[in-house]
């Protein structure tokens, strides 16, 4: 069918803003307040049980920069997503200023562990930490420059720290040259001439092992010098990696474990998975299980109050941003109902009977929500 069959009976774009203020002055909102099943990411999180258990764990990492692992487990469409994406904003906003550094990563089905080491590594040299931290390390007298350089295992990167020192005392140029040739180092880059004679390495980071004996290494260094207070790693759905062979599986599992061992401090993880690929990784790898001891479980929507609360909470956050959003001719919010009580109840008992958990998946209850909602709209405007 040609795309302009499409939208011909569609109303014109410069009726956006008439629609929305239909919606305000009825319902109080500007738009669908409920995501469909489609919709992953951009949606509210309704905070419960789980998220007191994880603000315990990163109230306790800022005061003390103990790592910490929780395994965040559902299955799917129960919400580890939408949770890891609130706890993603929220630590940026609160905690990125203060020197801590926020990583999101979707692990798809990869064959080695180093896609995610060089993604660590590429976030910090995208906030100029060595830059930074090379500017405090000259500030410091001398002793205690040696005193930081003993942090340093890895004599390679101690090579690197000490030229980028000698540059910093040359001119900022030479700086800024130093310093693009050490974060392509870091990555693993083959080794080229120019970082022999600029940096003084002379081997390459070509393995995952490399790398993060180096991120441990960066990592210590600039957290004694302040420039870096501590990484939060949120990483999402690995049960994907399921689906490679059972070696591949083993490995990039043993990379993870590696990466939680070399950062006893300054390093809080965050997974997300289902409860059978947690319990399938603990057994192929054993090792793992106590590094994963803290698991945090989502639960279905498991009465018809909860679904309620749910539905309540999704109309009461769109009604909000709905205010921020409306003009003063607008006039008041209207105040009824897309959804009334009595349909969020209805719709999660004809779920709940055709479920196969003790619940209603998260995912699916708005998706009906959704699509009620989207009826009236439609019939209204």
């Amino acid at each position: 069918m040609p795309l302009k069959n499409v939208f011909k009976d569609s109303v014109p774009s410069g009726s956006r803003e008439e629609r929305q203020k239909l919606l305000y002055q009825r319902f109080g909102v500007i738009g669908n307040p409920f995501p469909s099943a489609a919709q992953t990411s951009g949606h509210p999180h309704m905070p419960t049980q789980a998220d007191d258990r994880i603000d315990a764990a990163v109230k306790a990492f800022y005061d003390e920069r103990n790592s910490q692992a929780i395994a965040i487990t559902a299955s799917q469409g129960i919400g580890k997503t939408n949770l890891l994406n609130a706890y993603e904003k929220e630590l940026r906003e609160v905690l990125s200023p203060r020197g801590f550094f926020v990583i999101r990563y979707m692990a798809d089905p990869e064959p080695s562990f180093d896609p995610l080491i060089r993604s660590i590594l590429e976030c910090l040299h995208e906030n100029d930490l060595l830059y930074r931290s090379i500017h405090a390390l000259a500030e410091q007298p001398v002793k205690s420059r040696e005193l930081l350089f003993n942090l340093v295992r890895v004599g390679e990167v101690k090579t690197m720290l000490s030229a980028l020192l000698k540059a910093y005392e040359d001119s900022e140029d030479r700086l800024r040259t130093r310093l693009k040739l050490a974060e392509r180092w870091l990555l693993g880059l083959p080794i080229r001439k120019e970082y022999q004679i600029e940096l003084g390495v002379q081997f390459r980071l070509d393995t995952v092992e490399s790398k993060t004996r180096a991120l441990r290494d960066l990592v210590y260094f600039c957290a004694e010098l302040k420039t870096l207070e501590g990484i939060f790693l949120l990483l999402d759905e690995l049960e994907k990696q399921g689906g490679l062979s059972k070696t591949a599986i083993i490995q990039y599992l043993s990379g993870l474990r590696a990466l939680i061992d070399a950062l006893p401090k300054y390093f809080f993880l965050m997974l997300a998975l289902t409860p059978d690929a947690l319990n399938r990784y603990r057994e192929m790898l054993p090792a793992l299980k106590g590094r994963l001891a803290n698991v945090v479980e989502l639960l279905p929507l498991q009465s018809e109050d909860e679904s309620v609360q749910l539905m309540r909470f999704y109309t009461e956050v769109a009604r909000e941003e709905a205010k921020k959003i409306a003009k003063a001719s607008w006039g008041q919010p209207g105040k009824s109902a897309l959804i009334n009580e009595q349909e969020a109840r209805s719709a999660f008992r004809d779920l709940l009977r055709e479920s196969l958990l003790k619940g209603v998946r998260q995912r699916e209850y708005l998706e009906r929500l959704h699509n009620k909602a989207q009826d009236l709209i439609n019939a209204v405007i």
